[in-house]
């Protein structure tokens, strides 16, 4: 039968396995931990790389879109009045020769 000293010399033991494995465990998920957040880090700085890069692509494609609807609308313009202007040619016609 075992004794109260040793029984607490088996938990002196287990107590101190037991700490070596937690320590080493512990060690290894801080590495881990660490190693994975230098990651995150490093993802992190070329995403906003990627994002500077599209906002001035995006700048850039405002740019193209107010010059292109400026032109659409110069184009209008231009073809609106030439409607009108043979709009009234015509009823001036039609108005001569009474139609």
């Amino acid at each position: 039968m075992l004794t109260k000293t040793d029984i607490q010399q088996i938990r002196g033991v287990v107590r101190e396995e037991i700490e070596a494995e937690v320590s080493s465990a512990k060690t290894s998920l801080e590495s881990q931990i660490r190693m994975s957040r230098m990651q995150v880090q490093h993802d992190i700085g070329q995403l906003s790389d990627k994002v500077k890069d599209i906002e001035i692509d995006v700048k850039d494609v405002k740019k193209r879109v107010r010059k292109t609807e400026k032109t659409v609308d110069t184009v209008i313009d231009f073809f609106d009045k030439d409607i009108v202007a043979v709009k009234k040619r015509v009823d001036r016609i039609e108005h001569h020769l009474s139609i």
